[in-house]
């Protein structure tokens, strides 16, 4: 099991699970592959999706979850393959 906290990789352009300490990536994150989110105290199965905001603009978004927009820090956990 992977733990950690979504941050995104502006080198690579994808979204990583990082450690707590935000100094060690821990696994990549690509459209598609599933997760789990920590929501209000509970798990909820997730994943990154890109939706349409209000103004027409694309913004990211987690599947399943109110997490919108600027995704830095929110506690996520995978299975590791």
């Amino acid at each position: 099991m992977v733990l950690g906290q979504l941050q995104f990789d502006e080198a690579e352009g994808k979204f990583c699970i990082v450690d707590n300490e935000k100094e060690e990536y821990l696994q990549t994150l690509g459209f598609g592959d599933t997760f789990e989110v920590y929501d209000d105290g509970n798990w909820v199965s997730s994943s990154l999706v890109i939706e349409t905001g209000s103004e027409g603009d694309l913004i990211f978004a987690l599947k399943n979850t109110n997490f919108k927009g600027i995704l830095e820090g929110i506690v996520v956990r995978i299975n590791d393959k």
